[in-house]
This record gives C-alpha cells, sequence and structure tokens, in this order.
C-alpha cells in the first residue's frame, strides 16, 4: 500500500511540474527577417528572446493568473509588448518598448 501511495505521489508531483513549466509563442517579424520568442515562467513573467540571447526581462513581480502579453511590431527591429487586463477596465494596462 505505502509503494502504491508512494508511487501515486511521484506520478502527481511530476505532472503538476510540467503543467506548470514554462510556456513559450515565436513571433515574425512583418517583413520575415526577425524571429522573437516571448517564454514565460510560472508566475506569468515574459522574457523576450532575440538569436537566442535574453533582450528583456518582466521585473515586477508576477501575477497571480495565467497571463499574456500581445506582440506588437513597430518596425523590425522594434516591438511593443503590451498587457492589457480588461476585466478591470484598463487599471493594470503595462506597454513596454524593446529594441532588438
Amino acid at each position: 500500500m505505502k509503494r502504491l501511495l508512494l508511487f501515486c505521489l511521484i506520478i502527481f508531483m511530476t505532472v503538476s511540474l510540467i503543467a506548470c513549466g514554462n510556456r513559450m509563442e515565436e513571433y515574425t517579424s512583418p517583413s520575415g527577417a526577425n524571429r522573437i520568442k516571448v517564454e514565460y515562467d510560472y508566475a506569468s513573467r515574459p522574457s523576450v528572446f532575440y538569436n537566442g540571447d535574453c533582450v528583456w526581462e518582466y521585473k515586477g513581480s508576477g501575477f497571480n493568473e495565467e497571463v499574456f502579453f500581445e506582440v506588437e511590431w513597430i518596425d523590425d527591429d522594434t516591438i511593443k509588448l503590451i498587457y492589457n487586463d480588461e476585466s478591470h477596465n484598463g487599471k493594470y494596462y503595462e506597454e513596454y518598448e524593446i529594441d532588438l
């Protein structure tokens, strides 16, 4: 019985770690010249990667729920990262301009 309980606990912990893992999205510039990756950690804090290097990290404390930032290309070398929580009437609106 103890072995079965231990086995179930190990399976539960493994699945929990996989479910709480990093999320990643890829974006391509309008001309197709540049690609970025936006990776979210367990607290939904985004980091922007360009050519394998981290070019920007969110410095805030993170979020209680799973959030996504919108990526808007200004030109091929500049993006705008936007968080707009519409459930709070724009109270938590954040916008960051990032040069690649």
